[in-house]
């Protein structure tokens, strides 16, 4: 296997994190496709440094082309003030830095291991589970405006994504504060403390674009049943709205509870990545 560090997807700065890895498997598929791990923290921790071992087990299962993104984090200008975070750190800064991820690697698939750039496959666990949620069901906010400033034909990147795996996500950010009041700091500091900028910067319950024409592509909702951190609810509920928008297609859109181990512990687990790579098999 060989790895790519630190490729920059789009202008750098003392607080803007543009820098993604690139994970090759050592016998890649014929036409491999790409998948991009977005990772959780709250929207203010997090580091794809930390997520090296899980990239090389889903680049070994897979045998696809494997990138872990780094995103801009919410961090406070004053230690122990969430108030303190800089407006242009907050919510969409997160989702539209994961955009920017997205076209570059659209464009630079054949210098950065020739996987097939119209394959691409979003994995986002915990608020990485959030940014992917946006992705995929606000393109109109987050992808066309790329496609513009790549110079590609609107709903490139959104068709591009051909399905989306949701892992102990937070796809209601509103609910979540109301069922864990101590998890405040964090969503202050990621989102603003407008309570309206949680219901509408939340995946569920987006009004998608084109209404029934919408194509949602394939999507799982996954969650450990030993998940101390997000509540199972989260992944239930939003899995009952994509089936409300998937409209003649709700088979494409999967719900599955395991023993997995603890909210970060699962990702290390053997049945973890073997779920994800028979999700991706199964979406050929």
């Amino acid at each position: 296997m060989s790895v790519i560090k630190d490729l920059v997807y789009a202008p750098l700065s003392l607080w803007e994190k543009h820098t993604l890895d690139l994970y090759l498997p050592s016998t890649p598929r014929t036409h491999c496709s790409l998948v991009v791990f977005v990772h959780g923290g709250a929207w203010r921790t997090g580091d794809k440094s930390g997520f090296v071992d899980l990239a090389k087990n889903l680049a070994d299962s897979t045998r696809d082309v494997v990138a872990v993104v780094n995103y801009t984090l919410s961090i406070a200008a004053v230690k122990d003030d969430p108030t303190s975070v800089p407006p242009q750190a907050q919510h969409p800064k997160h989702v539209q830095d994961v955009a920017k991820a997205l076209g570059y690697l659209y464009n630079n698939a054949q210098e950065n291991g020739g996987y097939a750039p119209d394959r691409i496959f979003l994995v986002g666990h915990s608020a990485g589970g959030h940014i992917t949620g946006l992705l995929t069901l606000r393109p109109d906010l987050y992808l066309d405006p790329v496609d513009q400033e790549l110079g590609l034909e609107k709903g490139t990147l959104h068709s591009a994504i051909r399905g989306v795996i949701g892992v102990e996500g937070i796809y209601n950010v509103d609910r979540l504060l109301k069922k864990w009041p101590s998890y405040r700091d964090f969503v202050v500091q990621g989102f603003g403390e407008d309570p309206e900028t949680l219901i509408h910067g939340s995946p569920e319950g987006q009004h998608v674009p084109g209404g029934a024409a919408f194509n949602l592509p394939y999507y799982a909702v996954i969650h450990s049943n030993q998940d101390e951190l997000v509540d199972p609810d989260q992944a239930k509920d939003y899995h009952s709205y994509l089936q409300s928008i998937a409209g003649n297609a709700k088979d494409k859109v999967a719900l599955e509870f395991g023993d997995w181990g603890t909210h970060d512990g699962m990702l290390q687990t053997a049945q973890f990545t073997e779920t994800v790579a028979t999700f991706l098999r199964s979406w050929e």
